[in-house]
């Protein structure tokens, strides 16, 4: 055991002193946590008695967004179990005198302090919590521990379901039946709530607050222990805090007395991960083994010359995923939410006296699209490019570089928005300056978030998705987005007889305008390689 302390001590003077080597690096990370404790006391004391959005919201939301991070963690225990360790501890730890259960004590006390630092963004809702629900800063914390403590879970369980169904394809199939069915449960109780309410606004939000989706395993229970502890249910607290402790205990005693090798059930995740890793460092492909036989249609990119290659790559890339480029199964699932969101809006607003016009339903949908949109961009074909070698070792200018290898993430967007608000513009009859509007707004939010990426490079040092660094990626494009959305809302505000149109027009100029100046500002970003994407 002293060993085993002494590492964690090691690790984590390591990591402070690393931390002091990099004062760029030091001083974004105090920036970013000074940020996040203004952001929780600007709350100040929950106060309900204000004008706020109904908490049956947050219900539902919350609910949501566990459902989004929870399910691919559960579903990923069917295929390659949780990433506890790395390759360091399969070659130290596991042939050491130690005990396994030691080990893997070590590993999920781990697992939960990095599940923890994952969480930190998420304090940065803190104050939007406050200001849109009447939350104090202490139950922001609370949400946000329940959320931590969901993706614990859950890759506890990914273990155990690795591990109880590795080699056995029908105990795979009933598992996945499981947690569809669990899924399925959940929709249920909302959609019967709904349609059996009225189908109108009050029904939407008892549906979404149904005290019966407190009963959906786990999931149900994190909420209950959740909203339990804001609105002080010590009944509600303790039970459901209970079930979720029985489920933690339940799941770690179960994978431990299993008959299972936990060093063979985490050591194909482990070595994946550390190839995953070693193939970005390298610039190398990385493909992942697969029993199933590859069909190879057509090789080589056979167009380009110099910069541009890097562009005809990401074409060959996107028509190897879709027949139509640039078009897949993402423009669907945005197509469908879209669609969806749609669908709720007009329901709740035929049953209001003033139905919602259709240009406000159109500029909803345009921000939930923007909102996904930012996380679909930090893996796009740009940032995916800066992990290999090669942009760097062509001989051509860096602007030429930088822009041939970020066209494919400007085009994507545009594409995107073309096929979105097409769709959906037909669907709800809106006015067609309406529909090119959002297209070009979603068409330019692209274009910032694509060039706050290049500015991430060179003032960050390190592209925007990762831990605290991506926090501040997120204050930069709120700056960057600041210009033409300020003069839109000016213009809204003192000239609303202008057509929606040219209201909106100051963003799509703005958003062009800001992109095309980091691109000459950052022009010679790819000059050399000392760019840090570790």
């Amino acid at each position: 055991m002293r060993a085993i302390l002494f590492l964690i001590r090691k690790q984590i003077k390591n990591s402070l002193m690393e931390l002091l080597h990099h004062p760029a690096r030091l001083i974004t990370n105090a920036a970013v946590i000074a940020v996040l404790v203004m952001s929780l006391l600007s709350g100040g004391k929950a106060d309900r008695s204000g004008d706020y959005l109904d908490l049956r919201i947050l219900h539902g939301g919350f609910m949501g967004v566990m459902l989004l991070i929870g399910l691919p963690s559960l579903l990923s225990g069917l295929k390659n179990g949780a990433a506890f360790f790395q390759m360091s501890d399969v070659n130290f730890l596991f042939v050491s005198p130690i005990s396994p259960k030691k080990i893997l004590a070590y590993g999920l006390v781990k697992q939960m302090a990095a599940t923890l630092l994952m969480m930190l963004f998420l304090l940065f809702y803190g104050a939007t919590l406050s200001n849109l629900f009447g939350l104090a800063p202490w139950q922001t914390v609370a949400l946000i521990g329940c959320v931590a403590l969901l993706v614990f879970i859950m890759q506890i369980f990914a273990l155990l379901i690795y591990s109880f169904t590795s080699g056995r394809p029908e105990r795979a199939n009933a598992v996945r039946a499981a947690i569809y069915a669990l899924v399925a449960a959940a929709a249920a109780i909302v959609v019967v709530s709904f349609l059996s309410g009225g189908s109108d606004l009050e029904a939407l939000l008892a549906a979404v607050s149904s005290p019966y989706l407190a009963w959906v395993p786990v999931f149900g229970w994190i909420k209950g222990l959740a909203f339990g502890i804001i609105l002080s249910n010590r009944t509600e607290a303790v039970l459901y805090g209970g079930l979720t402790l029985l489920a933690l205990a339940g799941g770690i005693l179960l994978f431990v007395r299993s008959d299972a090798d936990y060093y063979e059930d985490v050591l194909q995740a482990a070595e994946t991960t550390f190839e995953l890793k070693k193939s970005i460092r390298e610039g190398r492909s990385f493909q992942k083994r697969s029993d199933k036989p590859i069909r190879v249609r057509e090789t080589g990119i056979n167009r380009g010359w110099g910069a541009d290659t890097f562009f005809y790559k990401h074409l060959l890339q996107s028509k190897r995923k879709s027949r139509i480029p640039f078009v897949g199964t993402s423009s669907l699932v945005l197509v469908a939410v879209n669609l969806i969101l749609a669908v709720f809006l007009q329901n709740i607003g035929a049953s209001e006296s003033d139905p919602i016009p259709t240009g406000v339903l159109m500029a909803g949908c345009l921000l939930a699209s923007a909102y996904i949109l930012f996380f679909f961009n930090i893996a796009g074909d740009w940032v995916m490019e800066l992990a290999k070698p090669y942009i760097y070792l062509v001989p051509e200018s860096s602007f030429s570089k930088l822009f041939w290898a970020s066209l494919s993430s400007l085009i994507k967007p545009a594409a995107d928005g073309l096929v979105i608000f097409t769709v959906l513009g037909v669907f709800v009859h809106a006015n067609p300056f309406t529909t090119v509007l959002c297209i070009l707004i979603y068409a330019t939010t692209g274009f910032v978030f694509t060039a706050g990426n290049i500015l991430s490079q060179r003032v960050l040092g390190t592209v925007g998705n990762k831990g605290l660094i991506m926090l501040a990626y997120m204050f930069m494009l709120a700056l960057l987005f600041a210009p033409g959305v300020g003069v839109s809302a000016l213009l809204y505000a003192f000239a609303d007889f202008l057509p929606g149109f040219v209201i909106g027009l100051p963003i799509v100029v703005s958003n062009i305008l800001v992109s095309l100046g980091i691109y000459a500002a950052c022009r010679n970003v790819l000059s050399n390689a000392e760019m840090n994407n570790t």
